[in-house]
């Protein structure tokens, strides 16, 4: 999980930019799915994207740094830390 703040009018482009890199993680193993939310109003930004276990995590994470860098280059927001959960019950 990321979260950010952007110019809320920026959020368009993020969502273009998520739209054309997701096939790129699609490919990846493990991957499970990727929700981009927003608040158009106040600019919040939070990503979640899920896979099928820390080890398929960890080889994306290379390739999840840099799509995170290019979209906060895109946005004009800083880079933020990302936090890790586990799934731990699903409805």
């Amino acid at each position: 999980m990321n979260s950010a703040q952007a110019e809320p009018e920026t959020i368009d482009a993020l969502i273009t930019f998520s739209r054309e890199q997701l096939p790129d993680a699609r490919e990846a193993p493990g991957f499970k799915g990727f929700y981009l939310l927003a608040d158009r109003r106040s600019g919040k930004i939070v990503s979640i994207s899920l896979w099928d276990g820390e080890d398929h995590l960890q080889q994306f994470q290379g390739r999840g740094a840099q799509l995170r860098e290019a979209a906060s280059s895109q946005a004009g927001i800083a880079p933020t830390p990302v936090e890790m959960y586990e799934v731990v019950l699903q409805g």
